[in-house]
């Protein structure tokens, strides 16, 4: 079966507008052209954004687009606005993704719903990816790169035969379950069919041509539809497969990045079912990847079910570019909080306006899920022209939302009662203690910690902590140095190696700790916040990594832990310490836990926004904190086939951390997940807007701590109230959820997008369910 798809990147190397002008529009007429020559012809296309720019700057085509969607001859892959990074964006806007783009399409007159969620170029995906899909409605998936398999820019390293990587996602796929589709199933038991791209989303972009590629940077091919070609490509393509399939079905991709459509596909795969078939027995035509998958799931039995977590991709895009991640997360908090407020009793009847007001604020927030927009892989052009000038837009806007309904009057957060931790001085020793610890900062050691204790039972809680390590990094957007064969990570210096004075004051209720610091001639800031009423302590880096470099926070913890835990977009995934890298960094998204494999004491990192995270064996804690890592080099001058793409931080980052000590136990039985979101639930600085958030939850609560409110809005598809819960706890979790002010007239479960499943009982203003996984959707009408 050969699927052809689009993969249109919004703006990678180029803007939108630039992609489109260029190759998407002139690309898209064509596969117009093509359906419309071609009755039996399918052509899919990946997710919603340039088929919305299309629609818009191709009025006269809107009627003939309509009726292709709606045949599904031109064939959604997904409802997604684009096709997202699911590691670093949060739940929440991975699906509010999904919903967007499928309401576009239902409000345009656009009937598909798609079952199948395609991701042919993310770097790698969320393990809890099945429970997000389920979420939103989808059971089908198909993904391209995971760990340990071969890609182009690794080319250089084919005589060393290290593909597929030990222990890896790819070598579970290739080597032990020797299948591309399994059932795929996420922490809380969530399950999707899926199909994984062995031979990469571009392997049958080559069937009616020859030469090397088509890509479109540098096409190095030319058309050839005669029959020993084509029926040459598909022997060879069906022998690539067959290793890998379970089932009698085989699934080719064609959709390399911007390629246009292969003429007369249909006339081309019919002439060598004519010539060919009574010989081979195989039957080859053209259909959507859906309907691939719905042919393997007549098999399901004979596939095997894995839980796969296909990460470490590649690690550098995990930090790249820290600034535009950071303003990605600030604007999808910032619109969750305006459509919060919009919601509230005191604010009846501007839900409506406040939506139309952030529609596009929205749209943008999507958009900068992108695999190479919040990723951060993005040429500086771009990231400089497009991507920043959406953000701050979007900000902008939703600020204004928030600004009209804020309540007047004084919303500030009130500063915690409990007096200040004590603290003195000796020598260059600064000593901080409260009932939970007690930490000495030296400033002969750059102001990191020099050590830190329990003060009832002596034990050791810290090392030598806290302090900037600057790498040297051929690494670029994409991958750090030690990645590839050629590249390095190479220490070059440390922020504890020469000394810094500690200034100390009394900062909304906690003492706080500042030091500046040199780090490869760039000027740091690093701040510490105690407070007695608190196990945690916070901290604070701003600065800029010099190019060329990755700066690390590190923590000696003296633990000998096994393996972490650690909250990823849809669930926690338990991770190895290590796999394919030394050191193996990993992406969290607001905590990592681990602890010591004999005694059970553990450490808990908490992050403001999502980080790269790496422990070692020793206990070791390293957090990405900046990084410049610029374009990737082997041996110091080669780049790597396929990311060429370079870039340049030119901005103070701010990173905003917090360590908490636990008792024995693991996460869950230290609620280390409901810490987290307490603590960060409070910004460094308390404001007015740290205010409006504790109004904001105060609308929808739960009787349960361990489910979450994640999202209140006015439904985007019928009517009412949509509230989203997150939780951590096993599904099947019971809870009952209320509403402040307002009894409930009728409630439903629905998915993400808004599609209701079924009624639920109400209790006045409160509505009872059981938690049917990870992620549940409320739509409430009152």
């Amino acid at each position: 079966m050969f699927a052809e798809s689009s993969h249109w990147d919004p703006n990678w190397r180029f803007t939108s507008e630039e992609y489109f002008e260029r190759l998407v529009g002139p690309n898209l007429d064509k596969a117009v052209s093509e359906l419309l020559r071609e009755p039996r012809r399918v052509f899919s296309i990946e997710c919603v954004f340039f088929l919305r720019m299309y629609w818009d700057k191709r009025p006269e085509k809107q009627d003939t687009v309509r009726t292709l969607v709606n045949e599904g001859r031109l064939r959604l892959t997904s409802s997604g606005v684009t096709t997202a990074d699911t590691l670093l964006p949060g739940a929440e806007a991975i699906l509010r993704d999904l919903l967007i783009g499928q309401e576009w399409l239902r409000s345009n007159g656009m009937s598909q719903e798609p079952s199948v969620a395609y991701f042919p170029d993310s770097f790698g995906h969320s393990p809890a990816l099945p429970s997000l899909l389920k979420a939103a409605g989808f059971s089908l998936a198909a993904i391209t790169h995971v760990d340990g398999m071969l890609h182009p820019s690794s080319y250089h390293e084919l005589i060393c035969k290290r593909f597929p990587r030990p222990h890896s996602s790819a070598a579970l796929l290739m080597k032990e379950s020797r299948c591309a589709d399994f059932i795929w199933r996420g922490p809380d038991g969530a399950e999707v069919l899926c199909h994984w791209n062995v031979h990469d989303y571009r392997q049958g972009d080559m069937l009616a041509h020859r030469g090397i590629a088509r890509v479109h940077l540098f096409p190095t091919a030319i058309h050839d539809p005669s029959d020993r070609n084509v029926s040459g490509k598909i022997r060879r393509f069906a022998r690539q497969l067959a290793s890998y399939s379970s089932t009698p079905y085989l699934f080719c991709p064609v959709g390399g990045d911007f390629i246009d459509t292969i003429p007369d596909l249909v006339a081309l795969l019919d002439r060598y079912n004519r010539i060919h078939y009574p010989a081979t027995g195989m039957w080859a035509l053209n259909a959507g990847l859906d309907d691939y998958l719905a042919l393997v799931d007549c098999r399901r039995d004979v596939l095997p079910v894995l839980e796969l977590d296909p990460n470490p991709r590649w690690m550098g895009f995990y930090a790249s570019r820290p600034t535009l991640k950071r303003k990605c997360h600030e604007l999808v908090d910032l619109l969750l909080l305006a459509e919060q407020l919009a919601v509230l009793p005191e604010n009846e009847g501007q839900a409506e306006q406040t939506t139309k007001d952030i529609e596009e604020a929205w749209w943008h927030a999507a958009a900068s899920n992108h695999h190479d927009f919040v990723t951060g892989t993005a040429t500086d052009h771009v990231v400089r022209t497009e991507q920043e000038p959406w953000l701050d837009k979007g900000i902008a806007e939703a600020n204004a939302a928030i600004e009209g309904l804020a309540p007047r009057g004084d919303r500030r957060v009130r500063t915690t009662s409990a007096p200040l931790p004590e603290w003195r001085r000796h020598g260059d020793i600064l000593e901080i203690s409260t009932p939970r610890y007690v930490i000495e900062l030296a400033e002969n050691k750059g102001g990191s910690i020099l050590r830190a204790w329990n003060p009832v039972t002596q034990a050791p809680l810290l090392s030598v902590s806290n302090y900037l390590v600057s790498y040297r990094d051929s690494g670029g957007l994409w991958r750090m140095g030690h990645e590839f064969c050629g590249g390095s990570l190479k220490e070059a210096g440390r922020s504890s190696n020469r000394p810094a004075p500690l200034e100390v004051y009394d900062r909304d209720g906690c003492l706080e700790a500042a030091c500046t610091v040199e780090v490869d001639g760039q000027t740091v800031r690093q701040l510490y916040r105690f407070s007695s009423g608190s196990t945690a302590v916070r901290f604070r880096v701003e600065g800029q990594a010099a190019e060329r470099r990755t700066v690390t926070i590190r923590f000696g913890t003296g633990l000998a832990p096994s393996r972490m835990a650690m909250d990823v977009p849809g669930g926690i995934a338990l991770r190895p310490l290590q796999k394919i890298y030394a050191p193996t960094f990993w992406p969290a998204q607001s905590l990592v836990h681990f602890q010591d494999s004999a005694s059970g004491r553990g450490i808990a990192l908490c992050l403001a926004m999502p980080g790269a995270v790496a422990c070692r064996p020793d206990g070791t804690l390293e957090l990405v904190a900046l990084r410049n890592a610029t374009s990737e080099r082997a041996f110091g001058f080669l780049p790597l086939l396929g990311m060429t793409v370079s870039g340049h931080e030119r901005s103070r980052h701010v990173c905003e951390y917090a360590l908490l000590f636990t008792e024995a136990g693991d996460w869950r039985e230290n609620s280390i997940p409901l810490m987290a979101r307490n603590l960060l639930a409070r910004p460094w600085d308390s404001s007015a807007r740290a205010g409006l958030r504790e109004l904001a939850a105060s609308l929808v609560t739960t009787d349960q701590p361990e489910v979450m409110v994640t999202a209140v809005k006015p439904a985007s598809r019928g009517g009412g109230t949509i509230v989203r819960l997150s939780t951590c706890a096993p599904a099947g979790l019971p809870v009952e959820v209320n509403v402040r002010g307002r009894p409930l007239k009728a409630a439903f479960l629905c998915d993400a997008r808004e599609r209701d499943l079924g009624p639920l009982p109400i209790t006045g203003q409160g509505v009872r369910l059981t938690m049917p996984g990870a992620i549940a959707s409320v739509r409430m009408l009152t």
